[in-house]
């Protein structure tokens, strides 16, 4: 079994000298993965399907009554799911074959390519936002929120301009539809800390009423689980197509890399969760990885550094505050199981931090919950800052980390599970399908 140490002294030196270039990491995250994507793309219990129905009661006059029925029309559309293999195999022009024998021979591959993703993006994206606008009038309370308003407003006039945009035939007019994407793209990279706003407001809320408090709060946290799942693939869908008109990148397809090093991306997230818990504590603890450390596979790096970010952070946060900043910290251990049988990719991150109460166990996946200070919550949601996460963000702030990681691991087909034995520590078991075949389990 391969073994790798990140000592503390080293992991110290490294935070030390990152602390003194400015309080960033010396590192680009995103550029180490894939120079052109932006690592803000984000989204279970998962809705069976409805009838669509008149919604927008509290919509904003700018929008009129045809808008209105074009949002409705589009949210009465099924949703495409596509897989990790759908996205290579299209993205490496292996299903060119629907394009005729004249297109073919009058477009080159690279244009046919970039116009056949344009096109299956045009239909489903409005089809994707306008079931997430729906879903957004059907919350109770949450949707009276002026946060969770604006983000469907954002989504409605996204609709709009896609189900405008003329014919998409040519590579002149792939250009442009790529300028399209690439504004909404930008336009929505804040609409994590709006929601997280929208359930800041929507937990002060509930501090207001008597009854029903168990059951909002259930309902609203399997809304959001379907909301970040289904804004993850926005977020890729887009993300893959304009990584694609991109110059290629060796092993990728995309923001797609094809031989993944969970070993290298752990590397970095001990890097940047240290540098995290260092700014806060003045101290990390090491991390000790055994295991397949010579471990490739299909992959999007950007997911798996962000689950595994999150994981580290929490348990050195944890381990520091059990042990005390000036005391001899147990070592962190990750673990990365693979063989040649084996279904998934299987990550497991434990830690000696004393463990998580059984009565808390169910609320470390809920949205409304959190152990951060409430003024550091409050500084968040009051921010107007465009990127979803980063290595800025305070050790333990809005309670989002564990449930967006969950819906990571889903969003292609495979899990995260924590077991905790209170008083001891916790184990965190991240599991990441090895075959790329499964489909997103979109909710309706």
């Amino acid at each position: 079994m391969m073994r790798s140490v990140i000592p503390r002294r080293i992991v110290r030196g490294n935070i030390i000298r990152r602390i003194l270039l400015q309080g960033k990491p010396s590192v680009n995250l995103i550029e180490w993965q894939h120079p052109c994507y932006n690592n803000d793309h984000l989204s279970g219990q998962f809705l069976a399907p409805t009838k669509a129905k008149r919604f927008f009661s509290t919509l904003d006059v700018q929008f009129s009554e045809t808008d209105r029925r074009m949002v409705e029309d589009e949210a009465a559309r099924l949703q495409t799911s596509v897989s990790l293999q759908d996205l290579m195999k299209t993205g490496r022009g292996e299903r060119l074959d629907m394009f005729d024998a004249e297109t073919r021979e009058r477009h080159g591959a690279t244009d046919l390519v970039l116009i056949q993703v344009a096109g299956f993006l045009k239909h489903e994206l409005p089809i994707r936002l306008a079931h997430r606008v729906q879903d957004l009038e059907r919350v109770p309370l949450f949707e009276e929120m002026q946060s969770v308003r604006d983000v469907r407003d954002l989504y409605i006039k996204s609709i709009i301009e896609l189900s405008n945009f003329g014919d998409l035939e040519t590579p002149e007019q792939e250009e442009r539809f790529a300028k399209l994407v690439e504004t909404i793209y930008q336009r929505h990279s804040s609409v994590l800390v709006q929601m997280a706003r929208g359930a800041y407001e929507f937990r002060t809320a509930l501090r207001e009423r008597k009854g029903n408090e168990f059951e909002l709060q259930d309902g609203s946290n399997s809304f959001l689980d379907r909301f970040y799942l289904c804004r993850i693939g926005i977020r890729v869908l887009i993300g893959q197509y304009l990584a694609l008109r991109q110059p290629p990148v060796e092993n990728y397809v995309g923001i797609i890399c094809s031989n993944t090093s969970p070993y290298e991306i752990v590397k970095r997230a001990i890097d940047d969760a240290a540098f995290m818990c260092t700014r806060r504590f003045g101290d990390a603890p090491e991390v000790i990885m055994t295991g397949r450390l010579d471990l490739t596979f299909p992959y999007v790096p950007t997911h798996l550094h962000y689950i595994m970010l999150e994981l580290l952070k929490n348990s050195m946060r944890a381990t520091v505050e059990w042990h005390g900043v000036d005391a001899d910290f147990p070592p962190i251990k990750v673990v990365i199981a693979d063989g040649a049988e084996n279904e998934d990719v299987v990550i497991k991150v434990s830690d000696e931090g004393g463990g998580i109460t059984r009565s808390n166990m169910r609320k470390i996946w809920s949205y409304l919950f959190t152990t951060a200070d409430p003024a550091i919550q409050e500084g968040m949601v009051g921010s107007n800052g465009g990127n979803d996460h980063g290595i800025d963000a305070p050790l333990a702030g809005l309670g989002y980390g564990l449930p967006i990681s969950r819906s990571y691991c889903r969003y292609f087909g495979g899990d995260l599970s924590i077991m905790s034995m209170e008083g001891y520590g916790t184990d965190a078991f991240v599991y990441l399908t090895r075959l790329g075949n499964s489909r997103e389990p979109l909710p309706m």
